[in-house]
């Protein structure tokens, strides 16, 4: 299964967020879930640095793939920040999305920074 977290504090300003796991749809290079959960991840990554000129610190599996993790900056103006929200805010949407139709195979956590899961 493919468990992305959402890291959080109280006011939900997202600083961090992970994509792990397999999902098992199908085999490799025909996992649709799969697929569809590294477009949304790379995308949002990829929308981060094309759109905001931003950089995030980026941790991510190299052998069998199966792990990312994004570290979004914390020293940026408010405004910039405010779009470095939607866009993880539109992510986190897709990711929804797809665990309405796949739940079996994605799930989405939150986890608040300083404190437990939610």
């Amino acid at each position: 299964m493919i468990t992305v977290t959402i890291h959080h504090d109280e006011n939900r300003h997202v600083s961090a967020f992970e994509f792990s796991g397999h999902a098992g749809y199908d085999q490799t290079g025909k996992d649709l879930v799969c697929a569809g959960a590294s477009t949304v991840a790379f995308g949002t990554v990829n929308a981060i640095y094309a759109l905001l000129q931003i950089e995030p610190k980026i941790e991510q599996a190299a052998e069998d793939g199966g792990y990312l993790r994004v570290e979004l900056p914390t020293d940026i103006d408010t405004e910039v920040d405010a779009k470095l929200q939607l866009i993880v805010q539109v992510m986190t949407a897709q990711v929804y999305s797809m665990v309405q139709s796949y739940g079996q195979y994605i799930q989405i956590n939150y986890n608040l920074v300083g404190g437990g899961t939610k």
